[in-house]
């Protein structure tokens, strides 16, 4: 009695254990192996502060001061979800809300920025995207347009601005007589 009493049990604990999902034949958890997941759709909002003295080329080089905000949406979409290789498809707003201030011609001579921008691209997990963006500059009565040129480090946690500089523009849209701020 003892002996089949016996062989029940370790016939029990045999079938219990055979009917469980075996973890050596499960393909790995990719949840396990990346420690830092970003869920998709995830929107950061913020604002990055201008301010500053900016140089404008040219004859007479005129040194202005920005005062202002630009106002940022982050937009975060995963595209390749499997590893090694995540990518995320980035979606950025941005708003420029600024006046730049001439302190040398009379009554403070200024100009106002507002402009707003969207651009979607690529950026893998761990990578970065460097955006450059021209914003026009209004109210100026010089024939010489004036755009107040931004690049901007974006990458999968945010945005930053790295450096903001004046320039003029040319006729085929593109910035020319880079000063760097």
């Amino acid at each position: 009695m003892k002996k089949l009493l016996f062989s029940f049990v370790v016939f029990s604990v045999l079938f219990v254990t055979g009917c469980q999902e075996n973890s050596i034949t499960d393909p790995v958890s990719s949840e396990l192996t990346n420690k830092i997941q970003k869920p998709a759709g995830t929107v950061t909002r913020g604002s990055i502060p201008l301010e500053g003295i900016l140089v404008f080329p040219g004859m007479g080089q005129s040194y202005y001061s920005i005062e202002g905000r630009i106002s940022y949406t982050h937009e975060l979409a995963r595209v390749d979800p499997l590893p090694p290789s995540q990518y995320y498809s980035v979606k950025l707003n941005l708003s420029v809300d600024a006046i730049l201030i001439n302190p040398d011609l009379p009554g403070h001579y200024s100009r106002t920025i507002s402009s707003e921008s969207e651009d979607m691209f690529y950026v893998s997990e761990n990578g970065f995207y460097i955006l450059e963006k021209s914003f026009p500059v209004l109210g100026g009565a010089e024939d010489v347009e004036m755009i107040l040129v931004c690049r901007f480090l974006v990458a999968t946690d945010g945005v930053r601005l790295i450096t903001m500089w004046l320039a003029t523009q040319d006729t085929d849209g593109t910035a020319t007589n880079k000063t760097d701020n």
